[in-house]
């Protein structure tokens, strides 16, 4: 390569990175800037503090609720041994 392309080359490739970085730079300092705006708006005209839902107690659940039918392991059980069949 010439010498006068590469450093055509690198001039280019710096404006490049100086463009992106100049983008990149604005756009965080608006984003700083929007959330700056909006901690003070929410300062300035605070919302109104939500009214406690009461507390409900439930029960803690049964061994019977956290039981499965008879009928359910069957069907389980039949379709894995299907499955394991099939597969040999």
């Amino acid at each position: 390569m010439a010498p006068e392309s590469m450093s055509s080359l690198l001039g280019e490739a710096a404006t490049l990175m100086v463009t992106g970085m100049a983008f990149v730079f604005a756009f965080l300092a608006l984003l700083i800037g929007g959330v700056r705006c909006i901690a003070w708006y929410c300062e300035k005209f605070p919302g109104e503090e939500p009214a406690a839902a009461p507390v409900r107690s439930r029960a803690a659940p049964t061994a019977k609720d956290n039981t499965v039918s008879a009928g359910t392991i069957a069907a389980i059980t039949a379709a894995v041994h299907q499955h394991r069949n099939n597969q040999k």
